[in-house]
């Protein structure tokens, strides 16, 4: 999978030539053609080096440098060596072991010294796009620039076939996503725009204009602080920064997109700064529910387990969420044990259980009767707080994975109720375990392309 660097600059190469470079400089000069960038993860550069000479260039050795158009200098790699024979054209390959995502323009130059004091050289710039969407606005032609465009750090989005799904929709902004965790980071540019707004209230004027009961909430509302804002008072846990951008990142300068680009996120925090809670939290918890169903949201994610049994209060929370037509989405727990964990357990939830790139049950991940679908949840790349990328594993991760393929469909099919929005999910899943369903798949691999074509049927 993709891991990403901070920054990144123009390839510069510096090759020496030995043996009879000088001779073959006096008969014709050496040059440098077809200068390509053919790859990004990771970034790879070919070029061709003609020899019209009568003497064969041997051994010849180098380096790359990466920069950014500005010229700021961030990594080398060396090139293998290579030969060109005499009257030839040798065909060189060379790639950095850092790979190389981050949108914005670049410029590569290379320089190979051919002995006897003489340079050859050839430049390239190029720019790299976010990942596209089929249904946005095709980007700028770039003046005839080289362009490449990213692509997702995420491998289970291709693994659920999410990007299969997107000629048909990417997520309305009509579909609101309640995320109740550890607090969404919306200072993260590629979330920011993604933030539900509760456009009934004033931001800032300290007054509960839409008389819900909470004061300034335009994303949500924090649970753990009692306040309008995840991001003031105690400092927020980045696991919930992690599970939105699985649901609805959208595409900007570092190659992660959610599985549901277009639609949006409210924040309803409750987790605390160590991303736990205790068992005197459980009415707090029991309010987030009931805020998300009160305040529009059509699917809550809960990447959320407890060791113990919630109080009826809560059940009784998440089964009027559903029976209000309200999609909870849960998760199994991350013990590797056969036991799926509270809220996971209850019929309300659909739940989720994590697998592997090679489709198999992570080994963290608990599974029982209770599951009903599977997802990517091993080694996931994501946003933490701050907006950083980082690899993350754990059935949390799992589950928005399936809350945004949940987010497409009712963003497709808009009067699509909750049970038909499951059963969606449930047919056209890609059985990984024994026919039908069972205890560690559920009915399988959610498939968001498939599932889409039911929901449109319907």
């Amino acid at each position: 999978m993709t891991r990403l660097r901070a920054a990144y600059v123009a390839v510069a190469f510096l090759a020496v030539v030995t043996g009879s470079a000088a001779e073959a400089l006096s008969d014709s000069p050496a040059r440098i053609t077809n200068l390509v960038v053919t790859g990004l993860s990771p970034l790879e550069i070919t070029f061709d080096v003609e020899n019209p000479g009568s003497s064969p260039l041997s051994e010849v050795q180098g380096d790359v440098t990466l920069s950014e158009a500005s010229g700021t200098p961030i990594d080398r790699f060396t090139i293998d060596a290579f030969d060109a024979a005499a009257g030839q054209t040798a065909h060189v390959r060379s790639a950095s072991r850092w790979e190389f995502e981050l949108a914005g323009a670049y410029l590569i130059d290379v320089a190979l010294d051919m002995g006897a004091g003489a340079l050859i050289t050839a430049s390239v710039p190029f720019r790299i796009l976010p990942i596209q969407l089929p249904l946005a606005p095709a980007p700028s032609d770039g003046s005839g620039i080289l362009t490449l465009e990213q692509q997702p750090a995420n491998w289970g989005l291709d693994r659920i076939e999410a990007r299969a799904a997107w000629p048909g929709t990417h997520g309305s902004a009509d579909v609101v996503v309640a995320v109740i965790d550890s607090g969404i980071d919306s200072s993260v540019p590629q979330l920011a725009d993604a933030m539900w707004v509760n456009k009934d209230e004033v931001p800032g004027n300290g007054v509960d204009d839409d008389c819900n009961g909470y004061v300034d909430d335009v994303n949500g509302w924090d649970f753990r602080d009692n306040d309008a804002s995840s991001l003031s008072g105690t400092l927020i846990h980045g696991h919930g920064t992690g599970v939105a951008s699985i649901i609805a990142a959208r595409p900007g300068r570092y190659p992660i997109v959610g599985v549901a680009p277009g639609v949006k996120l409210m924040d309803v925090r409750f987790l605390d700064s160590s991303n736990s809670f205790r068992s005197s939290d459980w009415k707090a918890f029991t309010q987030a529910v009931e805020y998300a169903v009160a305040n529009g949201a059509r699917i809550i994610n809960m990447s959320i387990f407890a060791n113990g049994k919630p109080p009826a209060s809560f059940e009784q929370a998440v089964s009027s969420a559903r029976a209000r037509g309200v999609i909870v989405v849960g998760i199994t727990g991350n013990q590797g044990k056969p036991e799926v964990m509270y809220p996971g357990r209850y019929d309300s939830l659909v739940t989720i259980s994590a697998v592997t790139a090679a489709g198999l049950l992570a080994g963290f991940s608990n599974y029982g009767s209770e599951v009903d679908l599977c997802a990517p949840g091993d080694s996931v790349m994501t946003f933490t707080a701050g907006g950083r990328v980082i690899s993350q594993s754990g059935t949390s991760f799992a589950a928005p994975h399936v809350t945004g393929v949940l987010a497409l469909l009712l963003s497709a099919a808009p009067q699509l109720s909750a049970d038909a929005a499951i059963e969606c999910l449930e047919s056209s899943a890609i059985d990984l375990g024994p026919r039908g369903r069972d205890n560690q798949f559920g009915y399988g691999m959610v498939d968001a392309r498939t599932a889409l074509a039911a929901a449109l049927r319907r």
